[in-house]
């Protein structure tokens, strides 16, 4: 029997001075004609794609230096590799310390379900530049 798993549309958004955030998920799903499309992730069952989007809006007056923005890798998800943006993305399985993709242990790559954060060294951000930052998981248990 399929397990639905039910999420909650993560939805965060925080004001820093005028920097704005804002976390969202959306479930992809293929239609009729093999288009990708995005819809809410109310409901998902294992083997869903999840794409995650973290935006960051400088509405401050300076620029803003030395962003290291990261995006949790869901406990019973598994990053799908190479669908980080921009590519400049580093990865951690341990939640503190980010690397180029794919770590590796003991010259192994490490499991895709071993990856605990997606995160990006952003150098500047310029007054009124927005920035989005997105990577796809998948949930554990599919095909």
């Amino acid at each position: 029997m399929k397990r639905i798993i039910l999420l909650f549309i993560l939805i965060v958004s925080t004001v820093f001075g005028e920097v704005k955030t804002h976390l969202g998920s959306m479930k992809l799903i293929k239609d009729e004609s093999g288009s990708i499309q995005k819809v809410p992730a109310e409901n998902a069952s294992p083997g869903d794609i999840l794409e995650y989007t973290f935006s960051i809006d400088n509405q401050e007056e300076e620029i803003i230096k030395n962003l290291s923005p990261t995006i949790p890798v869901p406990t019973g998800t598994s990053l799908v590799p190479e669908t980080a943006t921009p590519d400049n993305y580093l990865v951690s399985i341990n939640g503190r310390d980010y690397y180029p993709y794919p770590i590796k242990v003991d010259g192994e790559p490490v499991e895709l379900s071993s990856y605990l954060g997606v995160g990006w060294n952003i150098d500047e951000l310029k007054p009124g530049e927005k920035l989005e930052l997105q990577m796809q998981v998948k949930l554990n248990g599919g095909e």
